[in-house]
């Protein structure tokens, strides 16, 4: 008479702040010798109590043979407790699970019609109890108990089997095909709450195989015009979504149903899944000759504004459903957002504080992006990149450059201001992980496009004239790359100085129209070791590549002067010593290559 109570031990908890796993300790073995008694109501008590410690952390696997004893118990209060219990405690490794096979069989035949309601809230509790500890053996031998109670004259019964056959089938696939039957009898059931569970089983089955469950489209279609069950609704919405890659004749059939939803329902969640169970449907939509059906274009406005309206919501959760759903739709209306209507607020989610927002944002920029907004865009993105850092910074920048070069630049009209953004880009603090992805596109557009060459080795001169006589740092070293500056406090990365090099060594023959002055100062500043060996060797070894190529051409070009030869031969010839003893083998074999050329002469 003096154990302590779920209570009693609740509030020794709380006064004990300072020696709390003292208490518990001491708890657990009261807990443990009261267990055993041969009083039902002591170790029913005793059962509670360690429930709640378990919940905390605290095992009670000890204590598994004492919980089936309490399930046992014939009084329903103490019977709640066992089943509580098991449920909490028992996992799949649990031995004495084999133990309750029968006792969950009794409690089951127990709720046979004409008993009483103390048997079928105890039948409920079987069910409860099993959806938690089910086995695949436990599930062979329940199946046939839970099937009758599919039909048994209390919904409450009836619901509660229909979903706990979802966890048998888990279990034991093969009780799918065994009950299936009576599983889509129940979507006619007249009680809506037990439809509900039917379809609730039902949708989540067709996540692994949808095809399997399209000979119940026409049911769920009747559903869907006739329920006012918005959570069925939902459910509804999500499964014929899912089948329309499966039967494509469907989504145009669905059109109309699904929109009437978008236009009539408050539920955001239902309008949300019909909205974007719309954009599942629209890829299907085309008819046999090509052309779309007459509502689609009013259709698809309709999902454009739901969406809108989801994405000017204060709420963040609806602000992110509604990226979500303009990233849906226009997986088949690329267009969409191309309009000026959205993009101010697309752009608006690119400086939320939430990251997921963020992406989300990121993400539909290439599909607003055309050919008259493409300038427009960019310059709102760079002013977006100027205050970003970290990961986002660089997500920024792949976009831009994801947006230009698209389709082989399809949408690019101006090569040249492409060029000046990637300078642009290529003089930014923070981006060393998309250098690579910076030099590759200098370097694609010189080579590809032919009238704007000239421009690119302009522009490439004159960056790499700017580091005359600077210092730059190297990664190796403790101050990164990225901290360099040249004379005039630009920033550049060393992977842009060699797509650089490359781009005045490879088309060497347009440096006479892209400079003005003697060619050794060009030599001079990709030769000088005060500018070059503190740069990374890939580039150093791109430098005197391009050294090379300069020379050869300057000595190829007939309005080279002689002065003006020797100066080159004589610049290169200082500058080549530091290079020839460099660590590096491809540095030094290029140093070598370039000194053999310069004695032949």
């Amino acid at each position: 008479m003096f154990e302590k109570t779920l209570q009693d031990i609740v509030k020794g908890i709380r006064a004990s702040k300072r020696d709390t796993s003292l208490y518990i300790s001491q708890c657990i073995a009261e807990i443990k010798a009261e267990i055993n008694s041969s009083d039902m109501y002591i170790k029913a008590n005793a059962l509670q109590k360690l429930t709640f410690l378990h919940m905390m952390g605290y095992s009670m696997t000890w204590a598994s043979f004492a919980t089936i004893e309490v399930m046992s118990s014939p009084r329903f209060a103490q019977k709640r407790i066992g089943y509580l219990a098991a449920s909490q405690g028992f996992t799949q490794g649990t031995d004495v699970i084999l133990l309750t096979t029968n006792l969950l069989k009794k409690e089951l035949r127990g709720a046979a019609v004409g008993s009483s309601m103390t048997g079928i809230y105890e039948a409920g509790l079987a069910i409860n109890c099993t959806s938690n500890i089910v086995t695949e053996e436990l599930a062979q031998d329940l199946l046939p108990e839970l099937t009758n109670l599919m039909t048994h004259p209390q919904p409450y019964l009836r619901k509660k089997s229909i979903l706990c056959l979802y966890k048998l089938f888990i279990k034991y696939p093969q009780g799918l095909r065994l009950t299936f039957a009576k599983l889509q009898q129940c979507l006619s059931d007249p009680n809506p709450a037990v439809v509900s569970c039917a379809v609730n089983v039902i949708t989540e089955l067709s996540d692994t195989n949808p095809r399997n469950y399209l000979h119940l489209a026409p049911a769920f279609f009747d559903l869907l015009t006739n329920s006012s069950n918005n959570w069925m609704l939902i459910k509804v919405v999500k499964l014929l979504g899912s089948l329309v890659t499966e039967e494509p004749r469907l989504a145009r059939k669905l059109l109309e149903p699904l929109a009437g939803i978008v236009r009539s329902t408050p539920a955001k969640s239902l309008l949300f899944e019909s909205a974007h169970a719309i954009t599942r449907c629209l890829p299907y939509c085309r008819k046999s000759d090509g052309s779309m059906p007459p509502n689609v274009s009013d259709i698809t406005a309709l999902c454009a504004k739901t969406f809108q309206d989801f994405v000017e919501e204060k709420d963040q959760n609806l602000k992110y459903l509604g990226l979500v759903g303009f990233g849906s739709l226009v997986k088949s209306f690329p267009r969409v957002l191309s309009t000026s209507n959205y993009r101010p607020l697309i752009l608006t989610c690119l400086s939320d504080e939430d990251v997921t927002i963020r992406s989300r944002a990121l993400d539909l920029l290439p599909s607003m992006a055309s050919r008259k907004n493409l300038v427009g865009l960019v310059v709102q993105l760079l002013q977006h990149i100027n205050f970003a850092s970290g990961t986002y910074k660089l997500e920024l920048v792949a976009k831009v450059v994801e947006m230009c070069s698209g389709e082989k630049y399809a949408l690019l009209q101006d090569f040249k201001w492409y060029l000046d953004i990637l300078f642009q880009l290529g003089h930014m603090r923070g981006l060393d992980d998309h250098a690579e992805l910076l030099r590759s596109q200098v370097c694609d557009v010189a080579l590809r496009v032919l009238p704007v060459r000239s421009y690119a080795v302009k522009r490439s001169m004159e960056t790499l004239l700017e580091g005359n006589n600077e210092n730059y740092s190297s990664k190796d070293e403790t101050e990164n790359i990225l901290d360099a500056d040249n004379g005039r406090g630009k920033h550049i990365m060393p992977e842009i100085l060699r797509a650089l090099a490359w781009i005045v060594g490879e088309y060497s023959d347009l440096l006479p129209e892209a400079i003005e002055g003697p060619c050794h100062s060009v030599l001079q500043a990709i030769t000088a070791p005060t500018n070059s060996t503190k740069l990374p060797t890939s580039t150093q070894s791109v430098y005197l590549q391009a050294s090379l190529k300069i020379f050869a051409a300057t000595c190829a070009n007939s309005q080279v002067t002689d002065p003006e030869l020797e100066a080159c031969v004589h610049t290169i010839s200082c500058n080549l010593g530091v290079y020839m003893e460099s660590t590096d083998v491809e540095v030094r074999e290029r140093a070598v290559t370039l000194n053999g050329v310069l004695v032949a002469l």
